[in-house]
């Protein structure tokens, strides 16, 4: 008699389990399905707005959010750059140096058939730390070359091409004769990784910017990268979140000269950041 209660124990035990199953099961695949008609749904639409963007992964992947300090900057640190000069007041005990401002004593030339390589050279031999740099874009408008700072390989993006609320850059400065004349510095230090989650694939990151009408028809996908960018720029401790850069191009009919349109969108919150520049 025991054993005949017991077996029946067992058999609604089992029955309430293979129900639980076959419901997590029925979910997991319901969920599974919908993300593939609803990303399927947008590349259609994108499709048909002729919007081309290649073979960008759907795939997810692990990343986490960065905590840096910014470098202050000493009167042995100064010292030590050869045939320079400061502009701006000397580091006193009551007076922190963030962004370096310097001048060299005779302006460094640039060859024009080589100026992106001449300058990466200059960087990496004449600044402090000047390895940890990558050239990001030579403006020819302003007469600057603009460098970001990189962490494991990735650049770590500004919000503008500005040192005032720059945390990782350097910014050379050129004459008419295309010669380097001075530079200003900022420097991220005391690298931790936090929070790990989940990233949202290259794919959605696009798929976001054309959800919320950044993307225009006949317009082009012509890179996707990853990197960081400071949430708090203005903070001495800084708190880095990962991010896509995303580069579309304007193919319009009538379009006369190309345009680049640049945006970041948040890897880990599905966010586009207000940021965007002309590349």
């Amino acid at each position: 008699m025991e054993w005949n209660k017991t077996k029946t124990i067992f058999i609604i035990a089992f029955l309430i389990l293979d129900i639980f199953l076959g419901y997590q099961f029925f979910e997991k695949r319901s969920s599974s399905e919908y993300e593939v008609i609803k990303n399927s749904n947008v590349e259609k639409d994108m499709e048909m707005d002729h919007i081309t963007f290649g073979n960008l992964s759907s795939d997810s992947a692990t990343g986490y959010r960065l905590t840096a300090g910014q470098k202050v900057f000493t009167a042995e640190d100064i010292d030590a750059l050869k045939d320079q000069k400061p502009l701006m007041e000397m580091p006193a005990d009551d007076h922190k140096v963030t962004t370096l401002k310097m001048k060299f004593t005779d302006p460094v030339g640039l060859s024009k058939q080589k100026t992106q390589e001449d300058a990466e050279s200059l960087v990496s031999s004449k600044v402090t730390g000047g390895e940890k740099y990558k050239l990001w874009k030579v403006d020819k408008d302003k007469k600057q070359i603009i460098f970001y700072q990189m962490y494991d390989g990735q650049f770590i993006y500004q919000d503008f091409d500005s040192s005032t609320d720059a945390i990782g850059q350097v910014i050379l400065h050129l004459n008419d004769k295309n010669e380097v004349v001075s530079y200003e510095q900022t420097m991220l230090e005391s690298f931790k990784r936090i929070q790990t989650e989940s990233l949202i694939p290259e794919l959605d990151a696009v798929e976001l910017l054309y959800s919320q009408n950044y993307l225009k028809a006949n317009c082009a996908v012509k890179s996707v990268k990853f990197g960081y960018i400071a949430q708090y720029p203005l903070t001495s401790t800084q708190v880095l979140a990962p991010v896509w850069r995303i580069t579309i191009e304007d193919k319009s009919k009538g379009t006369k000269k190309k345009t680049l349109q640049t945006y970041t969108v948040n890897a880990l919150e599905s966010t586009v950041i207000d940021n965007n520049q002309n590349k």
